[in-house]
């Protein structure tokens, strides 16, 4: 027996160290992207722009660039062509960007033209940029020389300012707090309901025989964080939406799991113990990880602050309802059944669907932002982490209703301590794009768990008024050809039509 734990050990301590290798050894792919912006000019030519950039200007607003084009000639220069017969040439300085979502230029006046006599006098021209949607985009400008008689074939065509940074942001954030206040009143609400059907007992067998609680915490602090960093590697270009998924791969079990587990019937007790336990290791996992793998799409030198105070307060939303739930099982049992039979699934049908309709609205300045490969990642890391779950729960020969459970608990993250963490690290509106890929995994997420919603409702309403029924007249039919009676369904049965026995 010491020999085989001595290989376990010994096993686990290279797998680390191969973990580490690979890790320490790999070249970073993405730097940040919140970078100084950079001038490039060729020769004499320069290209000066007042502000330097344009930092979190509003949504919607126009905003003015003032541009000065001046030719810095040294006096060992001979005097230019274009200063010996300046009709003859025409100066024309175009903006392109990097993408036109985030930002649109005034009137689309992407050419402004200067005469010779405008550039040496030093004369200002300006052009008004307006914020679309939140994001950061790279303006750059080159500088067309072209003949006065022909405005189509440039003579000679000059980069003079490139990477001139403008970074967008939302004009307001009251929808944001409205939305995480009236999340945090229906969550408390739903928890204390789930609390009145939660078996203590149940708990106590889960944390003493704790196999769905170690399966668990291997698919989650193990599987998620690898997978969702080489999806991050393989699928997104841009490392601040690496990070972002790699984030949201890190992060433990949250409430909705347990809504969800509900709904599908899985065992609510043990998603409940997991989201407990995986909400306090994380407070050891999370720095781990992202100490490990965070660098492969920050700066060297970054520091990623991980929020122990939410996640403390998360801890608190879900123990403190959960007890007040509790109490009322111990001491009002009638009134915890009641809320668990008529009132638990149903209400959290309504908070689920109202969050996601709400969660959509208040979003929706980023999701125009959403392309085809983060729902891609966002499904392959759902997906996987379903699967994962599931399989290894059959492996260790959990129940139904415990892989349902862990399956749920693999998949779904406590989104929000992912945001709360991008936005303590990345200055706004980085934070927001970040962010994209956690919010492709929750659309994933939740498209699929309602397609099994679905599937399982239409499953119990068939049993439930197809199959039982049926199941029941022949079992009736049967006792009756044998000279047995089932007294209570004929009870129902002759009252229906009048006969009494």
């Amino acid at each position: 027996m010491m020999c085989i734990m001595w290989s376990v050990n010994s096993l686990l301590r290279a797998t680390c160290l191969l973990i580490l290798t690979v890790i320490t050894t790999t070249s970073c792919n993405g730097q940040y992207v919140n970078q100084t912006n950079t001038y490039n000019s060729e020769g004499p030519w320069v290209l000066t722009a007042d502000p330097l950039k344009l930092e979190k200007i509003t949504e919607k607003f126009p905003y003015t660039i003032n541009l000065t084009l001046s030719y810095a000639k040294s006096e060992d220069d001979s005097p230019p062509v274009y200063a010996a017969t300046p009709e003859a040439f025409r100066f024309v300085v175009k903006v392109s960007m990097s993408n036109r979502q985030t930002v649109a230029i005034q009137d689309n006046n992407q050419k402004i033209e200067f005469t010779w006599a405008e550039i040496t006098e030093g004369t200002n021209k300006s052009i008004e940029v307006i914020g679309q949607v939140i994001g950061y985009v790279d303006l750059n400008f080159v500088l067309d020389i072209l003949p006065a008689n022909d405005s189509s074939v440039p003579v000679k065509t000059i980069p003079i300012l490139s990477s001139y940074l403008v970074t967008v942001v939302r004009a307001s954030d009251t929808l944001d707090n409205v939305f995480t206040i009236i999340m945090i009143v229906m969550a408390v609400l739903n928890l204390i309901n789930m609390g009145c059907a939660l078996d203590l007992a149940i708990v106590k067998q889960n944390v003493l025989r704790p196999v769905g609680l170690i399966v668990g915490f291997i698919s989650q602090f193990t599987f998620m964080p690898l997978f969702s960093f080489g999806v991050a590697m393989l699928m997104i270009q841009d490392p601040l939406m690496g990070f972002g998924l790699l984030v949201i791969g890190v992060c433990p079990g949250g409430i909705a799991s347990n809504f969800w587990t509900l709904l599908l019937d899985g065992d609510v007790n043990l998603s409940i113990t997991m989201t407990f336990v995986s909400s306090i290791a994380a407070m050891g996992m999370m720095p781990l990880w992202l100490w490990l793998l965070s660098g492969f799409f920050l700066p060297k030198g970054s520091s990623v602050k991980v929020p122990y105070d939410n996640m403390a307060l998360s801890l608190i939303l879900l123990t403190f309802p959960l007890g007040i739930g509790i109490l009322i099982r111990r001491f009002k049992f009638s009134l915890a059944e009641f809320l668990t039979g008529k009132i638990l699934k149903k209400f959290s049908v309504f908070f689920i669907i109202f969050i996601i309709g709400l969660g959509i609205y208040s979003m929706s300045h980023i999701t125009v932002l959403m392309d085809w490969i983060l729902l891609a990642a966002g499904l392959a890391v759902t997906v996987s982490g379903f699967l994962f779950g599931a399989v290894f729960a059959w492996v260790a020969r959990l129940s139904r209703p415990q892989i349902i459970a862990v399956s749920l608990e693999t998949a779904m993250q406590n989104a929000n301590v992912a945001f709360v963490l991008l936005k303590t690290t990345l200055p706004t509106p980085y934070s927001d794009i970040a962010a994209l890929p956690a919010v492709a995994q929750i659309i994933m997420t939740t498209s699929i768990l309602f397609f099994f919603l679905g599937i399982n409702t239409t499953y119990k309403c068939a049993q439930k008024y197809c199959i039982q029924p049926k199941k029941e007249k022949e079992e009736i039919e049967t006792n009756n050809s044998s000279g047995y009676r089932n007294k209570a369904y004929c009870a129902d049965e002759t009252t229906a039509v009048g006969n009494p026995l």
